[in-house]
């Protein structure tokens, strides 16, 4: 009897082992893809954390250093990509005016330094002075640099550009992904 009430057991036990196997792994997929929801969300969250910074510290450059997680644990390496990130931000996000803005009858009068060239004009000029083409980029940089009381972004600069390539008055090549622009002959030379 102790052989039979033995293999019983062995049977009984075998089957109780393989049911627990069953429940094991079944828990462990549940778990397995909870898991994998959980990551995603962590993931999603981390980016939204990402992007929520940058748009605070665009919104308010003093906020750099009360970002937490952003000031004093990047080390000397994360403060420099800090600050072109923050460098970046502050010149694609225009601040907020201090001043009222002029009425337009006030802005229609030369300011006293003389009137300024038109944004044509002055891209003309600067791409007649120039020996080698030019990207939309170095052109837009030299007008401010001409004329530092003169906000101009470089995508109006660019449509300036095209807008002379249209008129045949310049000529844009491709370099890769770069586009360069030169006057075109006729008028380079008057």
């Amino acid at each position: 009897m102790s052989e039979s009430s033995g293999t019983e057991l062995a049977s009984e036990y075998s089957a109780r082992i393989a049911q627990d196997l069953e429940l094991n792994t079944a828990e462990q997929d549940r778990l397995a893809t909870e898991i994998a929801a959980l990551e995603e969300r962590l993931r999603a969250l981390r980016e939204n954390r990402v992007v929520l910074e940058r748009l605070q510290q665009a919104l308010t450059p003093q906020a750099t250093a009360s970002v937490p997680g952003t000031a004093g644990t990047a080390g000397a390496a994360g403060t420099a990509e800090a600050a072109e990130v923050t460098d970046a931000v502050e010149a694609a996000v225009p601040h907020q005016r201090t001043e009222p803005a002029p009425h337009r009858a006030d802005s229609a009068q030369p300011s006293p330094a003389g009137p300024k060239p038109s944004l044509v004009e002055a891209v003309h000029t600067y791409l007649a002075e120039q020996r080698e083409p030019r990207s939309a980029t170095d052109v837009a940089e030299a007008i401010r640099a001409g004329q530092p009381g003169r906000t101009i972004k470089t995508t109006v600069i660019r449509t300036t550009l095209e807008n002379l390539v249209a008129r045949n008055r310049a000529r844009r090549t491709k370099q890769g992904r770069a586009v360069f622009y030169t006057l075109t002959a006729p008028e380079a030379g008057a």
